[in-house]
Order: structure tokens, then C-alpha cells, then sequence
């Protein structure tokens, strides 16, 4: 419902509220977001593919995506990417681009939620197209053979 509201200012904070308590769900998840440096700063690649920094995203969604918790994620994944997608502010579609962070790929990296991270690439704003740039970069290192086709083009 706020999601839809007039106000952009509603909007935005909605939908950062959403992607901030949403990931709580899965503790191991959150876990290792937290206790580990970022992945952006490390060199090799050994290190990256680590199941200490980041789980592997079908352990994950094995765990998730038939209970309930799992059905409620990909529900509010939908609606924050369509808001990312279709809000009238760059700001709000911006903010809520970035806070899809690291807990979200296992999710993300799915075929069903790759074409509306595709059409952000083609977003008026700048920003919003570096941004989602950004984040097809990350989801790659974990689902490849949808991605990067896509990216090539």
C-alpha cells in the first residue's frame, strides 16, 4: 500500500523498509554478510566462490523457496523490482537498486526475476543504469548463463 503512495518520500522509505527487514528471515544468510569484509576487495577468485562469504544460492533456496517465509520473499522481491522498474522518482527507483545487496542474490540471480534487472539498464537516469549495472555484475558470479548474453549486448 505504501508503495503505491503519492509521495515519493513514502515510497522510498517503504520500499528501503522492506528490503531492510525482509533478509532477517534467513539468519545464516545474514550471518555471513555480516561477519566477513566485503567481496568487493578481495583478489582471487578462490576466495569469492568461499561458502563462508557467501552460501551457496541452491542450499539457500532449497531451504526457502517452498515454505512459507520463501513464498513471501519472492513475493516482495516482485514488488520492489516492479517499484525499481516503474516508479516515477530516479530516487526511489535508485534506492531501492542499491539496497538490493549481497543477501539478496540467491534470490535475484533467478531467471523469473532477471528481465526487469534488464530493463533498468535502459533507465532515463544515469545513475539508475550504473546502479543495476552494478548489480548484474554481482548476480553473474552466481548465475552465469542467463546474465552475461545479456550484458554482452
Amino acid at each position: 500500500q505504501y508503495l503505491s503512495h503519492p509521495s515519493s518520500h513514502v515510497r522510498r522509505e517503504a520500499a528501503l523498509a522492506c528490503c531492510l527487514l525482509l533478509p532477517y528471515n534467513n539468519k545464516c544468510q545474514c550471518q555471513s554478510d555480516t561477519s566477513k569484509p566485503s567481496t568487493r576487495n578481495l583478489s582471487t577468485r578462490s576466495s569469492l566462490s568461499s561458502p563462508k562469504l557467501m552460501p551457496s544460492p541452491h542450499m539457500i533456496l532449497q531451504r526457502h523457496l517452498g515454505s512459507a517465509s520463501g513464498k513471501l520473499m519472492e513475493e516482495v522481491l516482485q514488488k520492489l523490482l516492479r517499484v525499481a522498474v516503474s516508479d516515477p522518482s530516479p530516487l526511489v527507483r535508485l534506492c531501492v537498486v542499491r539496497a538490493l545487496d549481497l543477501r539478496y542474490d540467491p534470490y535475484l540471480c533467478q531467471t523469473h526475476h532477471l528481465p526487469p534487472l534488464f530493463l533498468m539498464l535502459q533507465d532515463e537516469a544515469l545513475f539508475v543504469r550504473a546502479a543495476a549495472l552494478q548489480l548484474l555484475g554481482r548476480l553473474a558470479r552466481l548465475n552465469p548463463a542467463p546474465i552475461l548474453p545479456n550484458l554482452r549486448r
